[in-house]
């Protein structure tokens, strides 16, 4: 049998596209769960011990993001592929990006930080138990619960190539003007 010959651009925005429609349908879904939530406080499908105001919105929010950049990166996909190389045009797309993966790392701290909120006694809080609730919710931040450092550490390779981009156009231009 030989080997199948599958065009990347193909399966690149065929992966793309596919996002689009998962984060679309998660986008409909949550909001069509959110609404009845509004109206009679009850909700069957947000996790044990998260504040489910908060809970929606940030899914909410998180999948909007999600949509954006897929659309982004739709448009910075077929960019390249028209001219072969990474514009000014396109650094923007790479900010617009970065500051997207560090608000989907914000969002999360949010709902982290609103979740198991049954556990926590305010009555009861003195110095060491106070210490100890920010030091498991920093371990919970970073290591344990949600995404956020890879989110920051997506956030930081983006902005590093960015400036790689940044450079290369640089000594685009002035090899440009030099011929």
């Amino acid at each position: 049998m030989g080997k199948t010959n599958f065009p990347i651009p193909i399966f690149i925005k065929f992966i793309l596209w596919g996002a689009i429609f998962f984060s679309a349908t998660a986008l409909t879904y949550h909001i069509r769960w959110f609404v009845p939530f509004l109206t009679t406080k009850i909700s069957y499908v947000v996790p044990n011990g998260q504040s489910p105001l908060i809970w929606f919105l940030v899914q909410i929010c998180n999948n909007l993001i999600f949509l954006f950049v897929e659309f982004l990166l739709i448009k910075l996909f077929s960019k390249f592929q028209q001219t072969g190389f990474f514009d000014k045009e396109c650094i923007v797309v790479l900010d617009r990006i970065t500051i997207s993966c560090i608000g989907l790392a914000i969002l999360g701290v949010i709902k982290l930080g609103f979740s198991n909120y049954n556990d926590i006694q305010v009555s009861e809080i003195n110095p060491v138990s106070g210490l100890n609730l920010f030091v498991r919710f920093l371990t919970n931040i970073l290591v344990f619960k949600e995404p956020q450092t890879m989110y920051l550490l997506l956030a930081t390779i983006l902005w590093t190539v960015k400036q790689f981009v940044n450079k290369a156009i640089f000594v685009k231009i002035e090899n440009e003007k030099f011929i």
